[in-house]
């Protein structure tokens, strides 16, 4: 329970109480973001009319942090079109009128908590699974590197035991080599062109989509959880024409990052933040392991 008025927060925690929840309150959205970082919640109850973060501040983060994996429900006394549509974009699970109707309150708790529910089972189900594939095919001219990595995302924190360390440096990974396959495999854009505005580039991109050869060209994102070795492969594979990944992974292994050029940068990244790197098919290919466990002082506990 998130609001700055004391009143409020005591009044509600104690109905909650009465219907068998338990319930644990902050006085500040920021406070309320710490708490979350330490405590598995099954869902949160904020204001949207806080000072310092407000509730759509605070809901914003909450999105960036914890995707969709967190129900937020929103109360206001004001519920105006831009708050509404606002709230609506960052993912609200719901929104409560103020003053509180209380029936209303406990049936949304109720709703989300079995949704809930039914997530903790799915991730159940591929937590006992010794392995669990996923494959996914995407013509160049329907592209999205936003789209593999929000959908990587979610699969792996809904349904896959992985601390935010170890998710971020594979969302890195992730991001890379999409972009690789997409950018220097399938539309083989040179140095020069890479280099381009944002708007020039797109025209370039533009053009090369109206050849039929490259628009149709597929991009293959596939990762596999191994749970009982507790990693994960991650492989990105392009039809374009390959690259010289010998010579890349020499100067990767022998010099510091911020001396390589071009994208090399890139794929000395994955080098440094995966366990192995390997590449197949000329280099259309490339695969990545990971361990999932990370240290405690890694994670920060």
């Amino acid at each position: 329970m998130v609001d700055d008025s004391i009143a409020i927060v005591n009044s509600l925690e104690a109905i909650l109480g009465i219907s068998g929840y338990k319930v644990d309150t902050a006085y500040s959205g920021s406070d309320a973001l710490r708490k979350i970082h330490q405590i598995d919640y099954d869902l949160v109850i904020c204001d949207i009319e806080m000072p310092g973060l407000s509730g759509l501040e605070f809901l914003g983060r909450v999105r960036e942090e914890f995707d969709r994996n967190l129900d937020v429900i929103l109360m206001t006394g004001y519920l105006e079109h831009d708050y509404f549509i606002e709230a609506i974009r960052l993912g609200a699970s719901d929104f409560i009128r103020k003053p509180i109707d209380t029936k209303h309150m406990i049936s949304s708790i109720r709703e989300l908590i079995f949704r809930k529910q039914n997530r903790d089972e799915k991730s159940e189900f591929f937590g006992h699974l010794d392995k669990a594939a996923f494959t996914f095919e995407m013509p160049a001219k329907k592209f999205s590197k936003l789209g593999v990595s929000k959908v990587f995302s979610n699969y792996m924190r809904q349904y896959f035991r992985v601390g935010p360390k170890v998710l971020n440096e594979l969302l890195v990974c992730v991001d890379e080599m999409i972009y690789n396959a997409y950018i220097h495999g399938t539309l083989n854009l040179s140095v020069r062109e890479r280099a381009l505005t944002h708007e020039a580039l797109q025209d370039v991109i533009d053009k090369r989509m109206e050849n039929p050869e490259i628009r149709e060209r597929k991009v293959t994102f596939a990762f596999v959880v191994d749970n009982l070795q507790q990693c994960i492969e991650v492989c990105v594979e392009d039809e374009g024409d390959g690259f010289d990944f010998e010579s890349w992974l020499e100067t990767i292994r022998t010099e510091q990052i911020h001396d390589i050029e071009g994208h090399g940068r890139g794929l000395a990244m994955l080098y440094h933040l995966s366990d192995e790197m390997i590449f197949e098919r000329e280099g259309r290919k490339v695969k990545i392991k990971k361990s999932l466990i990370a240290s405690d002082a890694d994670e920060g506990y």
